[in-house]
This record gives C-alpha cells, sequence and structure tokens, in this order.
C-alpha cells in the first residue's frame, strides 16, 4: 500500500509485526484481525484503514519478512555475481533465524498457500519466488559473460534449482526449531555447493 507520512509507515509496519507474532501463536487460520489488532496495542478498526482484509495483510507480509536493503552495485554489473548469490542466500536465511520464536510463520505461510478464497498470501509468496530467481538469474548471466559460469547451461532452471536448495535448507532448519541443531546446513553453503556443481568458479566456503 502506498504510506503517506512516517506516522503511518510506522503504524504499517507495527501491524506486521504484530500479525508476525500471531500468525506464529495460533496460525493463520485461526488468527484473527482482533487478535493482531490487540498484539498491535490498536482498535480493531484501525487495522482497516491499512488492510481490508487479513488476506490483504497476509500478502503484505511476504514482502516485509523477505525484502531486505541492497545498495550494492547494479546485479547486471556486480564484479561479484556468484559472491552477490551467495550473500543474498545467506540474507534469506538470517531474515527468517532472526525472528526468532516467530519464524514458525514461515512454514505457516508456505503451507497455507492455496486455502484462502482471496489468496493474497499465495501470490506475495509466487512474487517473492518469482523477483529472486530473476535475480539469480540476472547474476548468472553476469557469471557467465565473466567465464565464472559455463555457457550451455539453463541460466532459468539453475535459478530455480538454487532458490529451491535454500528455501529448503531454510525449511529444514525450521522444523527442527529455531533452536535446534542445524546438522551443518545453512543456504549460504548450500548455494555455493550447487553452484560448484553446475562448473561455476566459486571456491571459497561461505
Amino acid at each position: 500500500m502506498r504510506l503517506t507520512s512516517p506516522k503511518r509507515e510506522a503504524r504499517y509496519r507495527q501491524l506486521l509485526q504484530a500479525a508476525v507474532r500471531i500468525f506464529a501463536r495460533d496460525g493463520i487460520d485461526a488468527a484473527s484481525v482482533a487478535d493482531i489488532a490487540e498484539a498491535a496495542g490498536v482498535a480493531k478498526g484501525s487495522v482497516y484503514l491499512y488492510f481490508d482484509s487479513k488476506e490483504t495483510l497476509s500478502g503484505d507480509l511476504v514482502g516485509y519478512l523477505f525484502t531486505y536493503p541492497d545498495d550494492g552495485p547494479r546485479i547486471s554489473e556486480d564484479p561479484d555475481p556468484l559472491g552477490r548469490i551467495v550473500r543474498f542466500c545467506r540474507a534469506q536465511e538470517e531474515r527468517v533465524m532472526a525472528l526468532g520464536a516467530d519464524a514458525a510463520i514461515v512454514l505457516h505461510m508456505f503451507g497455507h498457500t492455496g486455502k484462502m478464497r482471496d489468496d493474497q498470501l499465495a501470490r506475495g509468496v509466487r512474487q517473492l519466488m518469482s523477483e529472486s530467481r530473476f535475480l539469480i538469474e540476472i547474476l548468472l548471466q553476469n557469471a557467465q559473460r565473466r567465464g565464472l559460469v559455463p555457457h550451455g547451461i539453463n541460466l532459468t532452471r539453475a535459478a530455480a534449482g538454487i532458490l529451491a536448495v535454500v528455501f529448503g535448507v531454510i525449511h529444514s532448519r525450521l522444523a527442527h526449531g529455531i533452536g535446534g541443531p542445524d546438522h551443518g546446513l545453512s543456504a549460504a553453503r548450500s548455494a555455493a555447493v550447487y553452484l560448484r556443481g553446475l562448473g561455476a568458479a566459486i571456491d571459497a566456503e561461505p
């Protein structure tokens, strides 16, 4: 949504932060707008000044959780495109793990897509995946131009594979609990292994 002032932006983020806690605690189906309003310390009607429905809020929540500031060079011109891919994968995992006990919201979100009639959540997840895949593909194209990735590789499929590996690792870690063992798994390390499997010239272990 379009926010017209710092105060409105702060309230918008406050509601999303409250939604994370409530969705993680109760699940998306059981949570209500009233629960979210109470957790945010606002009247229920205030929620509807920012979101048409719980479904709209759910869709916005995907971007809130996974978007992070990136002030690096243009991805098509980055001199270290493979390192940029690994850092992107690390950042996605770190954002999820930083949620602590509320990280279960990510499993709820990915497991919930397709359950709502007005499935804004599914659209949010699809947009996240589409944009992430595009970013990785452009970085792979950049790497290929620099001779860091062999020619003849389907870069669209490779980007989708990297993304699947990354979120597979994240989901696996969440399934064991935020404080549980990571079994040596990390999104960055797994992405680097996948890239080496493609024949990419990436040597350093993240």
